[in-house]
């Protein structure tokens, strides 16, 4: 790696486990691929002292980098700037020009700016700028060779400001351009992590310039490869890829930031193929993930979900004899629900699931995870059985991109026949 970065960020929110700190992930993300490996993030709270505490800590660690999320609001909680001006025994400089393009932004939203708006243009003496993306302007600055940059908590306002500001600036100064490690992740499905860790192990890729790590979620496994700033190990990169893509084959469904849901609405596109869901225990969680893609009315026609065994008759057709001999959760439910919708929603093909995602209803013969995945292409049904587990929201999720990779596979398998 090039160097090193510390993270603090700010928010009472964050401690009390009200907003789930995403903005850690992108920014160590978006630092590695600068071969930048962040050593340290920490969250505190709003409060001064403990920000200008955290900054002056990650200052004697002597990191390259130090970037502050959050604080940088007009309320009197978003402390952000005095912590770090007492941090660094810099006054706070009134900037007026900043404080007129925050006013002009107010008069474009036709919103009255109010008085603790003006705080926003306070900023430590000798920093610079970056440019307005909402109303709460970042800032970066020198400190003894340490480079301490302040952004918005605000997601997309953080992640525009890197993006057109504060990435070009890092680029710039460590002179990154052609020098930049090679970062590859790749998306998995269909693994565990004690199978992948054994796939790994038989690989030679220790001491090689190359460093590998895992990163396990309800949507998969992320298999990141970060390599030294050289053309040799960055070569090691690129056959250490190819041969993890030879052993996993199509346990591998993307790279970078793809999602299940991305890839299967792709092949459906590229084939001009329609899909519609029929959902019970996922309870629309299909429909939604393969909506959440701008276009996908290309090819989602619609859903259906079917909780009580009524509307899986009247919805779906499935009959009377089939819920009275099987059950609700059955292989043979799953596939008259699959087989329903494709007749009535009129698509090509259907992803049906249908389960137990307790934490009560469950028996000795149907658990609580117990799911049952229908996936039909045209008239051929196919399904799978799965014994999911933990919360009764993890089991929905999991049951949801279980149930995308099997289609997924089915997709890739009918390609090559």
């Amino acid at each position: 790696m090039r160097g090193t970065a510390e993270l603090i960020f700010t928010g009472d929110e964050l401690l009390r486990g009200d907003t789930v700190n995403t903005n850690q992930a992108f920014l160590g993300g978006r630092l590695l691929e600068l071969g930048l490996f962040t050593t340290h993030a920490v969250s505190v709270t709003d409060d001064r002292k403990a920000i200008a505490h955290a900054l002056v800590g990650a200052l004697l660690r002597s990191p390259d980098v130090i970037i502050l999320s959050g604080g940088l609001g007009p309320t009197e909680d978003d402390l952000t700037r005095e912590g770090v001006a007492e941090a660094l025994k810099r006054p706070l400089d009134m900037r007026d020009d900043l404080l007129a393009l925050i006013a002009e932004r107010f008069r474009k939203l036709d919103i009255a700016m109010g008085m603790s708006n003006r705080k926003q243009a306070l900023i430590p003496h000798g920093a610079t700028v970056i440019p307005l993306v909402g109303t709460a302007p970042g800032f970066w600055l020198d400190e003894g060779g340490v480079f301490v940059a302040a952004l918005p908590g605000v997601p997309r306002e953080l992640e525009q400001m890197w993006t057109d500001t504060l990435r070009p600036t890092l680029v710039d100064r460590f002179g990154i351009e052609e020098a930049v490690p090679s970062v590859r992740r790749l998306r998995l499905h269909g693994i565990g992590e004690s199978m992948l860790a054994d796939v790994l192990r038989d690989i030679p890729w220790r001491g090689a310039g190359v460093e590998i790590g895992t990163q396990a979620s309800l949507d998969g496994i992320t298999l990141t490869f970060s390599a030294q700033p050289d053309d040799r190990s960055r070569a090691r990169l690129a056959e250490l890829e190819e041969l993890v893509r030879d052993i996993l084959g199509t346990k591998i469904y993307g790279s970078e930031d793809d999602t299940l849901s991305g890839i299967v609405g792709m092949l459906l596109r590229d084939r001009n193929m329609t899909i519609a869901t029929a959902e019970s225990c996922t309870g629309g969680l299909l429909a939604k993930r393969l909506t959440d893609h701008a276009g996908s009315s290309d090819y989602f026609v619609g859903g259906v979900v079917a909780y009580s065994n009524r509307l899986k008759g009247t919805l779906l057709g499935v009959s009377p004899e089939i819920l009275h001999t099987h059950g609700a959760v059955s292989e043979q439910t799953a596939a008259a629900m699959a087989l329903g919708a494709r007749e009535r929603l009129q698509a090509d093909c259907v992803i049906a699931t249908t389960g137990i995602a307790g934490p009560g209803g469950g028996t000795p013969d149907k658990p609580v995870g117990l799911v049952y995945v229908a996936t039909a292409i045209g008239s051929d049904v196919q399904v799978r059985r799965f014994n999911l587990f933990r919360s009764r929201e993890e089991i929905r999720e999991r049951a949801a991109y279980a149930a995308l990779d099997v289609f997924r596979r089915r997709l890739l398998d009918s390609l090559e026949r």
